[in-house]
């Protein structure tokens, strides 16, 4: 489908508005069923492209094509569905749909592609981090690490982006000459040196359009300091899939008038032999070619160097290396001089293996008006370690942040300024030669000594190897308290665990499915994941330290560094440096991260809305708030037979079945009771309703009778408080429900599925209202929050509103928690009343505990 074609007949969908003069309430639902199908088939698509993307799986360029094209497919599906559903209140929508989409066929093309909004020069600390083609790959990392790991960066940062880049060249007629060049070079006519000799001197020649000009002139004079900057590469790819380690420019202490030539002389990095031939062996010569530049405040190193997180010699399993050299860091990368050396174990405290402090004899230091120089080091400098045992501290808790984060080994470089402040200046994969001998070893042999706690169980969401210390989960105070490199033990995947991944080593559920929300975002973070490891959170304990064998399926007792350290230094998978695979990762960046999690957010938009998991995300969290307002579009909706459940519970509920959901012999009879409910969901809810003593009509001790009286009749009774749309329904079918309950002043919601495959399965809830004052109704929405949340929701709580969401558990444990809520309606109906302070919240949360147990 051509781009013009999905905009144009996206624009006529917009306007294809369904006449719901007449509503027909069968028809909306089965809009919002296939909406839940949608939704599903999207996930499913997203775990597929997940496991595809460990580099185990052979894929063709095609599968990219058709994921892609089923994607849109699908999501324009959901769209519609959704506007149905609501009469046309996200038409935005479309535009957000056609934004991620066309993202996503630029990547397939392999070719940047900017519009004219598309911005020439951004912050770094603003900077856009799911788009890596216009920031480039160490502008990219450098925005991960400051605004997602809050480690320090150089600052007052700018990024002139690839598409100044793409102006450059065409404000100097270079594009096609370069390809020429190129062309030529490929073809055998012209070695790489001459090639890149020819492309350099015209980069260099070139004029910089004003409107880059203007951008860096405004940036630098907006700041009286510093004086001096450095101007960094920031190439399409550079570390992230590839390094380009070494190979592209840095310019130190620039004075700002020489930036525009520093700006150049980057820009012609790009084609330096080093760089031609390795982008030709990597297959990305000239289409993924693209150089966006950084400028950052000049950092006058007093120490700098380089952290290797893995030992690439092989004698130190489980430790780390630290280079170090006083003054700027070309000491290290460029081997100007021999360096101190220090061997850290990974662990807390962090022991010191290895100090090797060597004779140093340089420095090298900012030059007066620009550039660099070599000073001599003072005799006493010469023997002195360039490090504490608190500077080593600092930078191995910050390597093992990186290194957790990235999921790979990292090179780091780091430096501390003059006033003793720490700062990273870069992070990129680390790549290690493997030993021989050290891959021919027998890793099983080596795990023997360890103790198993699980073998053989649970399934794998996320391959790898992960160690730390046990966190259980199971309400949003837990998570606060999280640990940086905790393993997560839970026992459902509920997303708003979402936010505490990037954290962890390894996560452990006991329940859960592979295609769930939790698990697209473990993939995203490569965080090793198991699910359905029954008893986990019983057998593990806070505190405890275990290891994670994903792949194996194993957990160990301990830190088992072996196995840690062979799976770093493990050959990487044999299809993971294709072409195919790394468009499969830039896609996976557009189509995986969630960042729509909070609804409550003012971001939660449909401009909010960065990728295809944001998209089904929102679709699906409205179209389920649209049905709050059921009872009102069944008043007016047409050829709809609903029946009024006859039982001793007062409530006059009203049920409307889409199919399945009551004997059919009630079509003949008439008469609609509780034996005759055949939906799962009703039917648990009734349970735990009608169990005995939960449905008291005894009046409570008040004040104000009349008050009382609105709460004892149902709202059908008191139609003097109520409004006339303000009737109890439930409408179901044999494995949904949609139940609004109006009991005197406060209003109930449940929309719920329950299936046999847990990945259907979810429960909305929301409670709202009270006839007491603000601070009863609050008191009685904290309570229910707390007990929904000892029971894995992930609740919302705002005054008297709860909004409490559970995903993706199996089904009996979907119909236990519909049965609690049940007896929760019932037993916190009148409670407002009662909550006289905030003790009495906890005295009847463990009244409800006690009359739960006896249930």
């Amino acid at each position: 489908m051509t781009v013009v074609f999905r905009v144009v007949q996206n624009f006529l969908n917009r306007f294809k508005k369904p006449k719901i003069v007449s509503i027909d309430i069968a028809q909306i639902f089965e809009h919002f069923q296939k909406l839940l199908q949608n939704n599903q088939r999207v996930m499913e698509l997203i775990a597929d492209l997940g496991e595809k993307s460990g580099g185990e799986y052979v894929f063709d360029r095609k599968y990219l094509v058709d994921m892609v094209e089923e994607l849109h497919s699908l999501l324009l599906h959901m769209v519609q569905e959704l506007n149905f559903i609501s009469s046309n209140k996200y038409l935005a929508l479309y535009t957000s749909l056609d934004r991620i989409i066309t993202q996503l066929e630029t990547e397939l093309r392999g070719r940047l592609s900017f519009g004219q909004e598309t911005p020439i020069a951004v912050a770094l600390d603003k900077a856009p981090l799911d788009r890596p083609e216009l920031i480039g790959g160490k502008a990219n990392t450098l925005a991960i690490i400051y605004c997602n790991l809050k480690l320090p960066i150089p600052p007052n940062g700018l990024v002139i982006t690839t598409r100044a880049y793409q102006l450059f060249l065409e404000a100097n007629a270079l594009e096609d000459r370069i390809y020429a060049l190129l062309e030529s070079w490929v073809n055998g006519e012209r070695d790489e040196h001459s090639t890149s000799r020819q492309i350099r001197y015209h980069i260099l020649a070139g004029i910089i359009p004003k409107e880059i000009s203007k951008e860096i002139e405004q940036w630098v004079d907006k700041r009286d300091l510093p004086k001096r900057w450095a101007v960094r590469s920031s190439a399409y790819g550079e570390n992230g899939e590839l390094s380009f380690a070494g190979i592209h420019e840095t310019m130190l202490n620039v004075p700002p008038k020489e930036i525009p030539y520093a700006y150049k002389r980057v820009l012609a990095s790009l084609y330096s032999p080093e760089a031609l031939v390795y982008r030709r062996k990597m297959n990305m010569l000239s289409e993924e070619a693209a150089m966006a530049v950084i400028i950052q405040e000049m950092v006058h190193s007093k120490v700098s160097g380089v952290i290797h997180t893995v030992d690439v010699s092989g004698e130190n399993p489980d430790s780390l290396v630290i280079y170090a050299s006083w003054g700027l860091g070309r000491t290290v990368v460029e081997g100007r001089d021999v360096v101190d050396r220090f061997i850290v174990e990974k662990v807390a405290p962090y022991n010191i293996l290895k100090k090797e402090i060597a004779t140093k004899t340089i420095s090298i230091k900012p030059a007066g008006i620009s550039g660099e120089k070599e000073e001599m080091l003072t005799e006493e400098n010469r023997e002195l370690p360039t490090l504490s045992e608190k500077d080593i501290v600092q930078l191995v808790k910050w390597a093992l942040t990186l290194e957790r984060y990235f999921k790979y080994p990292q090179e780091i470089e780091w430096a501390i300024d003059q006033n003793g402040e720490y700062v990273i200046l870069q992070s990129r994969r680390l790549v290690i030669p493997r030993e021989k001998e050290f891959s021919q070893q027998n890793i099983t042999t080596l795990c023997d000594q360890y103790p198993i706690l699980f073998k053989d169980v649970g399934m794998v969401v996320h391959s790898g190897v992960g160690s730390g210390v046990v966190a259980k989960i199971s309400s949003d105070s837990d998570m606060e308290n999280f640990p940086e490199g905790g393993v997560l033990v839970t026992k459902f995947t509920a997303p708003w665990l979402a936010r505490i991944v990037p954290k962890a080593s390894a996560i452990i559920a006991e329940r859960g499915s592979a295609a769930g929300h939790l698990a697209t975002i473990a993939r995203e973070f490569r965080v090793p994941t198991l699910v359905g490891v029954e008893g986990a959170t019983e057998r593990l304990q806070n505190g405890q330290v275990i290891t994670v064998d994903a792949k194996s399926r194993i957990i160990y007792s301990g830190r088992v560094k072996e196995l840690l350290s062979y799976e770093l230094v493990a050959e990487p998978f044999p299809f993971e440096d294709t072409p195919e695979f790394r468009l499969l990762r830039r896609l996976y960046r557009r189509i995986a991260p969630l960042h729509l999690i909070d609804p409550s957010s003012p971001d939660f938009t449909p401009e909010g809305c960065r990728s295809v998991h944001d998209m089904v995300r929102f679709i699906h969290e409205k179209a389920v708030e649209e049905l709050i307002n059921l009872p009102k579009l069944l008043q007016k909706s047409s050829g709809v037979h609903v029946y009024t459940l006859e039982s001793e519970i007062p409530l006059g509920l009203k049920i409307l079945d889409l199919g399945g959901g009551i004997d059919p012999r009630v079509i003949e009879t008439g008469r609609l009771r509780p034996q005759d409910i055949r939906s799962v969901p009703l039917k648990a809810l009734w349970s735990g309703l009608s169990a005995p003593g939960v449905w008291s009509t005894e009046p409570v001790s008040v004040d104000f009778t009349g008050m009382m009286s609105s709460l004892t009749k149902t709202p059908s009774e008191a139609s003097a408080i109520t409004s006339p749309t303000q009737f109890n329904l439930a409408v179901i079918s044999q494995t949904y429900m949609n139940l609004h309950l109006h009991l005197g002043y406060h209003f109930n919601m449940i929309d719920t599925r329950v299936e046999p495959d847990s990945y259907h399965n979810y429960i909305y809830f929301r409670f709202v209202g009270g006839v007491t004052d603000n601070a009863r109704r609050s008191r009685r929405a904290k309570l229910i929050s707390t007990i929904l949340s000892r029971y894995h929701f992930k609740v919302d709580l705002k005054e008297d509103l709860v909004v409490a969401r559970v995903l993706h558990l199996g089904e009996e444990d979907m119909i236990r928690r519909l049965q609690m809520l049940g007896r929760l309606i019932g037993f916190t109906r009148q409670l407002d009343i009662q909550l006289q302070s905030d003790e009495d919240i906890t005295n009847f949360i463990k009244a409800f505990y006690e009359f739960e147990y006896c249930h």
